[in-house]
């Protein structure tokens, strides 16, 4: 047996801006929030919740007008940098309801150049991703379900969406949570997308889910853990069953999850939410010296489902990051992320890779599923989605439970 070459697992080198200088805070959750901005206000930290009121437009404005912003539904308070050191004598203090806090990271689109030809092809009734998961002879639609896109925003104006109710809320910008990068038209497309394109071929699967679009993600495809939350925050109150997440931050092999977003998932899930998230692009599996990144933040919590990217031949995409044994996290399914065709802004089409475009495909499944099992909770359908996938002969490590697909 011939030795295989070493895989690197190391670092991913620093993004040019990591972190935000702020600070996430869980908060105890028998203190109510009341009386959590009573014990900042003795401490001296003015602080103030994401009401309805104040949510419209960017998170920023809040931040300017008080030290920290509070997301009720979640438990947890975004701190601005200057409030550091009274934030620590908070924490100090007896019988505080501020516990453990983290920095506020960068997250970004995770979307790669890779593009790949293979085993399935697009076809003039449905693209290769749709095929792979096998949906084409599927009934479902996601009728019912309320799915969330968290991302760059969408093209409002896309004529293969016309007629349907698409929610918005912008947490950047303008109100309008219009697309100017492409990548949450693109997402949107794949996850609750038409079964039909103008030129007939199929490329979305949940046409019946009623979509949910928050714009958390400026034009440059870049936001923070806090504009995150607001975006969690609002879908969860909207009721939404799926919130999909494809951006994300890199991690070094072996650094923990964020106990801020873990929290937040595991309040998500009792609330019947499921947060589907993008494992990275950072790998460079096809070099001489094939190096493996870590799985992202946030998708490396483990009530997060991490998603893996697959090429047409079902092989594992060169960038897609995987588990790496370590405190990292790990990835939980796989899905079709080469060479994808979806909506861009404008009305058109156009061909994008990376695990942004697997976790799309997850969502839009776990869409049909709970259409099909509409009683059940975030863990069942987690539950289905890595039961009924297709085992491949490629490293759980890489592509978690397999191929995310129905079984009809």
């Amino acid at each position: 047996m011939s030795a295989k070459k070493p895989v690197a697992l190391v670092s991913v080198p620093t993004a040019p801006r990591k972190f935000t200088g702020r600070f996430l805070v869980r908060l105890d959750a028998k203190t109510n929030t009341a009386a959590i901005i009573r014990a900042a206000k003795t401490g001296g930290l003015k602080l103030t919740t994401l009401a309805d009121e104040h949510s419209d437009g960017p998170l920023s404005k809040l931040l300017q007008q008080s030290d920290g912003v509070i997301f009720e539904r979640l438990r947890i308070a975004l701190i601005n940098d200057a409030g550091a050191q009274r934030l620590e004598q908070l924490q100090q203090s007896p019988n505080t309801p501020f516990l453990s806090s983290e920095r506020e990271r960068v997250v970004r689109v995770c979307q790669a150049g890779s593009k790949g030809r293979g085993m399935y092809k697009d076809t003039s009734s449905a693209t290769w991703g749709v095929h792979a998961v096998g949906a084409v002879a599927v009934r479902a639609t996601g009728k019912g379900v309320k799915l969330a896109v968290l991302d760059t925003g969408f093209d409002f104006t896309h004529p293969d969406f016309s007629g349907r109710t698409i929610h918005r809320k912008s947490f950047v910008g303008t109100r309008a949570a219009k697309d100017n990068e492409g990548h949450g038209t693109h997402i949107a497309g794949i996850a609750g997308g038409d079964r039909k394109g103008r030129d007939g071929a199929r490329y979305g699967l949940a046409s019946g889910a009623r979509l949910y679009v928050g714009k958390i993600l400026d034009d440059n495809g870049e936001g923070t853990d806090g504009v995150t939350l607001a975006g969690i925050e609002w879908a969860l109150g909207k009721g939404c069953q799926i919130i999909t997440m494809s951006f994300g931050a890199p991690v070094g092999v072996g650094d923990p999850c964020s106990e801020v977003f873990e929290q937040v998932a595991r309040i998500a899930m009792a609330s019947r939410c499921l947060l589907i998230a993008a494992s990275g692009n950072e790998s460079e599996r096809a070099t001489g010296k094939p190096m493996i990144a870590a799985v992202n933040h946030p998708a490396n919590c483990p009530s997060i489902m991490a998603v893996g990217a697959l090429t047409p031949v079902l092989g594992v995409a060169d960038y897609s990051c995987a588990g790496t044994g370590e405190a990292g996290g790990q990835v939980d399914i796989a899905a079709p992320g080469d060479n994808i065709l979806s909506a861009k802004p404008g009305g058109g089409y156009r061909r994008e890779s990376g695990t942004s475009m697997a976790t799309a495909f997850v969502a839009g499944v776990a869409a049909l599923l709970w259409e099909q099992y509409p009683s059940a909770g975030a863990g069942d359908i987690w539950a289905r989605l890595t039961q009924q996938a297709w085992r491949l002969s490629l490293p759980a490590a890489d592509i978690g439970a397999g191929l995310c697909a129905l079984r009809n």
